[in-house]
């Protein structure tokens, strides 16, 4: 597929095969073909050559952030831009490209700057519901068994990762735009994703403030696991303590000794029930004036 807005730009949606046999006479093909083989899209890249800037995307799946939303290389030199991805991602990809809101096609360079700003265009309201999850994850730290919220947690984190790498993956790729060694792009243009940069640098400082936050909720989970550990602790060691007396005296009484005078006493049992009630009531008020219950 091919749209033509002006004499000086072109935009194509190609497929790799189409694009492999479609570009072979264009300079720097020979990179550009690294790229042409969907398995070996596994980041965000672009390298600029003096008369083309080619390279390749690896977008998340937003609503399965541990897959791709889609994979493409991009071609791009002063007259034309070429996109080529898988042909099941094309109708996705075109959507992409002819939103509600036109991008600008003033000239290819301003196409390209717009479709890169488009991939990121709702992200910060995506982040804010991560930040909505693991605020609501925090509140129900008390109440959420803590399998289901080291589950959850985890799941959180691989995902704030992908975000992570991805965004760290444009940020280079808007450096490279923005100091344009080579003087491929137009000044205004160098500027523009510069800007762009600074944009992707907040949202990658947003997602590593919510790895952090994930970080701090872990360890309250195991702050409040290691509480209740402590409390079970607690109440066995008085449930031992109060029970260790009366063991003793059980222990004591049934070694049988001939000559125990108490064995013969006629009111040494009932003796005995009392003095071990006497003692649990004792450590019971001694525990309870120290707070152990």
């Amino acid at each position: 597929m091919q749209w033509t807005f002006s004499d000086s730009v072109r935009l194509s949606l190609l497929s790799f095969s189409e694009a492999s046999k479609a570009c072979a006479a264009l300079p720097g093909f020979s990179l550009f073909r690294r790229s042409l083989q969907p398995e070996r899209i596994e980041y965000c890249r672009a390298e600029l050559l003096p008369d083309c800037l080619v390279g390749s995307l690896a977008v998340p799946d937003k609503t399965h952030p541990l897959h791709l939303a889609f994979s493409l290389a991009f071609y791009l030199d002063r007259g034309q831009l070429i996109l080529a991805a898988d042909e099941q991602t094309l109708p996705a990809l075109q959507s992409l490209l002819f939103p509600e809101e036109p991008l600008d096609t003033s000239d290819v360079f301003h196409l390209f700057f717009s479709f890169l700003e488009s991939l990121i265009q709702e992200d910060m309201l995506y982040l804010q519901n991560f930040e909505k999850r693991l605020a609501t994850i925090e509140e129900s730290l008390l109440d959420t068994l803590p399998k289901e919220l080291q589950r959850t947690l985890i799941t959180i984190r691989r995902e704030l990762l992908v975000f992570h790498a991805y965004y760290q993956q444009l940020l280079d790729m808007c450096e490279i735009l923005s100091e344009d060694e080579n003087h491929f792009l137009p000044p205004e243009c160098a500027r523009q994703f510069s800007r762009l940069g600074n944009r992707v640098d907040r949202l990658y400082d947003h997602t590593q403030m919510l790895r952090e936050y994930a970080l701090q909720i872990r360890e309250m989970q195991q702050a409040q696991i290691d509480l209740r550990q402590n409390d079970t602790m607690r109440i066995l060691t008085v449930v031992s303590t109060i029970f260790f007396p009366l063991s003793l005296i059980a222990g004591w009484y049934g070694m049988n000794f001939t000559h125990m005078p108490e064995l013969s006493a006629p009111y040494a049992y009932f003796i005995l029930i009392g003095v071990c009630i006497l003692i649990v009531a004792v450590e019971i008020w001694y525990f309870k004036k120290k707070g152990w219950f």
